[in-house]
């Protein structure tokens, strides 16, 4: 607004000098001056104006969004994360897995596997089959059998508070399984149940014994020794049959490794005897600890001999 003004004077006074003489010349040299000092005027007004506006502006946005925003978020994400989830989860799980489950598993199922291998004939609806060795055995001699000499195997029937049972002495000699049966069913046809055998007996054939003892077992028959019977070597295997079992302070029950009288008592004998014997071992549940004794320790001039206070470390046995 003043440079228009300023011009509409300056206009005016033109104006005005035309109808003046050129002897005022010296109003027009001031009007001249004052129009160049308002020139000079308004120049100095622009430069002031245009580099106020231009080096305010871009240097303050330009420096200050760029270099805070990219280094701030880059360094912080990228080094906290991977680091901390690698060395964390690989080392804590591999090692406590693999140690703890392969040697508890191991060592728990191998024993159980050897201790259920005599238990396994008691599967077999019968006793399983007769050793091919068939020697007649004997209480050593100097053990004094009362009845070593004898000859004669008898039964006769018995009963005491616990009710009947069969009573037998005498060796077992060759057809001693078959009389057994035939004064168990004269019994029985005399309404009299048996199921329980007394037997005072120094021996004998060992497949005879094993015979009364596969039928002891198998019919749930009891076995039972009074103080005065003294039931060795193939007597021993019959005693042993028996589902329930009851002794009397002074009874003694023998065991010994069956043997040929004709032949040496060899490292491969021994080896035979074991493994021939073993099936009946097991059908009977009789205790394998107690088997490797008198088959490897005990031969044919040596006894075992268990008692009533000694029986029960090999044997559930009622004592009275």
């Amino acid at each position: 607004m003043k440079k228009n003004t300023n011009i509409i004077f300056s206009i005016l006074l033109v104006g005005c000098s035309s109808t003046q003489s050129h002897s005022e010349s010296p109003l027009n040299d001031n009007l001249k001056e004052s129009v160049q000092f308002e020139q000079v005027a308004e120049q100095e007004q622009q430069p002031e104006q245009q580099p106020e506006q231009q080096p305010e502006q871009q240097p303050e946005q330009q420096p200050e969004q760029q270099p805070e925003q990219q280094p701030e978020q880059q360094p912080e994400q990228q080094p906290e994360q991977q680091p901390e989830q690698q060395p964390e989860q690989q080392p804590e799980q591999q090692p406590e897995q693999q140690p703890e489950q392969q040697p508890e598993q191991q060592p728990e199922q191998q024993p159980e596997k050897k201790s259920e291998k005599l238990p396994d004939y008691t599967k077999l609806l019968a006793p399983p089959a007769l050793p091919i060795v068939t020697p007649e055995i004997k209480a050593p001699k100097k053990l004094n059998h009362p009845l070593n000499n004898s000859n004669k195997l008898i039964f006769m029937l018995g009963q005491d508070s616990e009710g009947f049972y069969l009573y037998g002495e005498g060796p077992i000699i060759k057809g001693a399984f078959n009389k057994f049966k035939r004064y168990v069913a004269h019994y029985d046809n005399q309404n009299i149940k048996l199921d329980r055998l007394m037997l005072h007996s120094p021996g004998g054939l060992v497949n005879e014994g094993l015979q009364i003892g596969g039928y002891i077992r198998q019919n749930k028959w009891t076995t039972d020794s009074d103080q005065y019977m003294k039931c060795y070597s193939s007597c021993g295997f019959i005693f042993a049959a028996g589902v329930k079992k009851r002794i009397q302070a002074g009874a003694e029950v023998g065991f010994h490794r069956p043997y040929d009288p004709s032949k040496t008592d060899t490292p491969e004998f021994i080896e035979m005897v074991y493994e021939e014997y073993k099936p009946y071992w097991g059908y009977i549940q009789g205790s394998p600890e107690l088997y490797d004794i008198f088959m490897k320790g005990y031969g044919r001039e040596d006894m075992l001999v268990l008692k009533a206070g000694s029986i029960n470390k090999y044997m559930t046995v009622e004592t009275y």
